[in-house]
């Protein structure tokens, strides 16, 4: 396990230095103390420590929003995604690191987006990346060594110019992305790329811009051939399926080795959402709002007393809506406030989205509602918010004040 006095003189010092800046945000003792988290956001950001600091932040915040410390106990992962969207566990590399093959090509992403709301999708696959990171630890211990990264193998053969270019695909896993740089820095060692053809291009090229300069460095990107033998000298021959270039099978010999890696397989239409009745549109304490296209509209909640709970409904009458909820101290504050549950897009129109925040202190609350990126489409929007007092557990009725 990384410590401190393995480490040189001037990562000692900023790590140091940038666990001083935020330890005090940090709720989890344990990742408190993590030298990895402080070393992981420094590398990835050059040893900038003002930038270092501020992803960071952000990541403290997406981890409290999201219950990342809980997700294993918290959150049961769509059975669609396990299922369907299978980013299987084949074993360890030379070193230890988990590596994870995922045949892409073959993946009915549209059914598994038919399914399920993009964010569930998203969050879905992160607690697989969080089922690693306590594998890791699990290594390390019994390695003895810092196990801190992993790798992934993705197949693209049978991949499609349909799948290329189906809008759905392209926005969830821009969101996964995003996800993934903002929050799992250094995490990676080398992803493969195999069997790609001139469809993976076009997907790659939505996604390419998203990705550091680091991360990209570790994608290598192979077409039929050379992947083997690369994939051999990370992996040893007897942990690599034989269709992969190493020497593993089924009992019966099946270099697909279809007891341990399951076949992608189409989505079942059973699973497939229904559309939602928007059902808060007929009730008379539901407000509707009109969301200009580039443009936003902030609902400011006073909250009195900490302690107290947000809680909210809404649905969009077609597309989908940015949302976000920020904090200041006071309506006098000029400033746009802190962001408390970072931007999503959320698409409601299989189920209407609700929530709650435990508010820790007395202040503005802003719910904001962002269409900012849309250059064609305005948005319609029904709301249902309330503060829930925490010692007379009664719903206080708040003025919703439009800025």
């Amino acid at each position: 396990m990384q410590v401190l006095e393995d480490l040189s003189l001037k990562e000692k010092e900023a790590c140091l230095e940038l666990k001083r800046r935020v330890s005090s945000e940090i709720i989890n003792e344990d990742l408190k103390n993590d030298v990895n988290m402080y070393l992981r956001f420094l590398r990835a950001r050059d040893f900038n420590l003002d930038v270092a600091e501020a992803m960071l932040r952000n990541h403290i915040v997406w981890r409290v929003a999201n219950q990342i410390d809980t997700i294993h106990t918290s959150y049961e992962p769509e059975e669609v995604v396990i299922k369907y969207l299978r980013l299987q566990r084949i074993g360890y590399d030379k070193e230890g690191s988990p590596v994870r093959f995922l045949d892409f090509g073959k993946v009915d992403l549209k059914g598994v987006l038919k399914s399920c709301k993009m964010n569930a999708v998203v969050k879905s696959v992160v607690w697989m990346f969080e089922e690693d990171v306590v594998e890791m630890k699990k290594q390390s211990e019994k390695l003895e060594k810092n196990i801190q990264q992993w790798i992934y193998i993705l197949d693209f053969d049978n991949f499609s110019f349909a799948k290329a270019t189906h809008k759905p695909t392209a926005e969830v896993l821009i969101q996964l992305f995003m996800t993934y740089e903002a929050n799992y820095p250094e995490r990676l060692k080398a992803a493969y790329i195999i069997n790609a053809s001139v469809y993976f291009t076009i997907l790659f090229s939505f996604i390419k811009p998203l990705l550091s300069g680091n991360t990209i460095q570790k994608i290598k990107i192979y077409g039929k051939d050379g992947y083997k033998e690369d994939l051999l000298k990370a992996i040893d021959a007897d942990v690599l399926p034989a269709f992969l270039g190493g020497t593993k099978t089924d009992p019966d010999g099946n270099p697909r080795c279809l007891s341990t890696i399951k076949e992608a397989l189409l989505v079942p239409k059973k699973y497939y959402m229904t559309k939602n009745p928007h059902h808060l549109k007929g009730q008379p304490e539901a407000r509707k709002l009109i969301v200009s296209r580039r443009s936003k509209i902030p609902i400011e909640l006073n909250v009195a007393e900490a302690g107290s709970f947000i809680e909210w409904e809404f649905e969009t009458e077609n597309k989908d809506i940015g949302f976000a909820l920020l904090y200041k101290e006071s309506a006098n504050n000029i400033s746009c406030g802190a962001e408390l549950i970072p931007k999503q897009r959320i698409d409601t129109n299989f189920q209407t989205e609700s929530g709650m925040f435990q508010c820790e202190k007395p202040g503005v609350y802003i719910l904001m509602f962002d269409n900012s990126y849309s250059w064609i489409y305005q948005k319609e929007i029904y709301v249902k918010i309330g503060v829930v007092n925490p010692k007379e557990k009664k719903e206080t009725k708040v003025q919703l004040k439009l800025t």
